[in-house]
């Protein structure tokens, strides 16, 4: 199932300065819960890859992306 994973972030040195990413996903159960638990490891790669930024939110909505 196709879901898109939101991720609200804001700058480490900058808290006032937030983004939002969005990414499509395909690789993910889809059943909802075992999705949701699944996209938690996708956040933590991604907040790995950008140590820059602080998590603020993050949810993952079915059958968006490109």
């Amino acid at each position: 199932m196709l879901y898109s994973l939101v991720i609200s972030v804001c700058m480490v040195t900058t808290p006032t300065d937030c983004r939002i990413y969005e990414q499509p996903v395909t690789e993910l159960s889809p059943h909802p819960s075992t999705a949701f638990i699944q996209a938690q490891a996708l956040v933590a790669q991604w907040m790995d890859k950008h140590p820059g930024f602080k998590l603020d939110t993050w949810r993952l909505e079915p059958g968006r992306g490109a």
